[in-house]
C-alpha cells in the first residue's frame, strides 16, 4: 500500500518541471499512483529516491546574464588612453596654429607692401602715415607671439616680425631715386 501523502513528490516517471504541466516526448508519463523505492542512505533511513533524469532544455552550466554596461576599470582605461592621446596631440595642434599665425602676418605684411609699391609707382612717392589704407594694412594683426613694427619714411616703407620661436621676417621697399629696392623675408617658426 502507497502512502497518499508522498503523491506530491517526483518519482521516476516525473520530470521535474511536472509542475508546470510541461512533458518532453522521451519521458515517460507517469503512473497513476507514484512508486516509492527504498534507498538507504547514511543515515540508514528509507526514504523516496527520485533520480534526475536528463533534461536537455535545461542549461547544465547557467551562468547570471551580464549586466550591459561598462566597469569601472574599463571606463578608467578609456580615459587613460584619451589623455595620453591628446597629450601627444596638443603640442603637435599648437604648434600648427603657431604657423597660421606667423603665416596670417606675412600675408599682411605683404599686403601693406604691395599697397606701398602700387602708391609709390601711381604717386611717385610712398603713402603717408595719414593714409586710411596705409593705416588699415599697417594695423598691428594682434597676434601673442609675434612683435609687428612697421616704419613709414618719406622713401621707404618697412615692416619687421619678430617674436619668440621666430626668425625675423623684413619686408621693406626703399626708392633710393634711380631703383626701388623690394626685400620680401618673411618670418617663419623655428623648430
Amino acid at each position: 500500500m502507497v502512502d497518499r501523502s508522498q503523491a506530491s513528490q517526483p518519482t521516476l516517471g516525473l520530470p521535474s518541471r511536472a509542475k508546470a504541466g510541461r512533458w518532453m516526448p522521451s519521458a515517460n508519463r507517469p503512473t497513476s499512483v507514484p512508486v516509492a523505492i527504498p534507498v538507504y542512505g547514511p543515515k540508514s533511513q528509507p526514504h523516496l529516491y527520485s533520480p534526475r533524469l536528463p533534461q536537455p532544455w535545461r542549461r547544465h552550466n547557467r551562468q547570471r546574464p551580464l549586466a550591459a554596461g561598462f566597469t569601472l576599470v574599463e571606463l578608467l582605461i578609456a580615459v587613460v588612453i584619451i589623455g595620453v592621446l591628446s597629450g601627444v596631440a596638443m603640442p603637435a595642434f599648437l604648434g600648427q596654429q603657431n604657423k597660421a599665425k606667423v603665416n596670417a602676418a606675412n600675408v599682411q605684411a605683404r599686403g601693406l607692401m604691395s599697397y606701398c609699391l602700387a602708391h609709390f609707382i601711381d604717386n611717385g612717392k610712398m603713402p603717408d602715415s595719414n593714409d586710411d589704407e596705409y593705416k588699415r594694412l599697417a594695423k598691428d594683426p594682434g597676434h601673442s607671439i609675434i612683435t609687428w613694427k612697421t616704419e613709414r619714411k618719406d622713401s621707404e616703407c618697412r615692416v619687421t616680425i619678430e617674436g619668440k620661436n621666430l626668425s625675423r621676417g623684413i619686408f621693406s621697399i626703399y626708392d633710393s631715386g634711380d631703383a626701388t629696392k623690394i626685400q620680401a623675408t618673411p618670418a617663419k617658426t623655428k623648430r
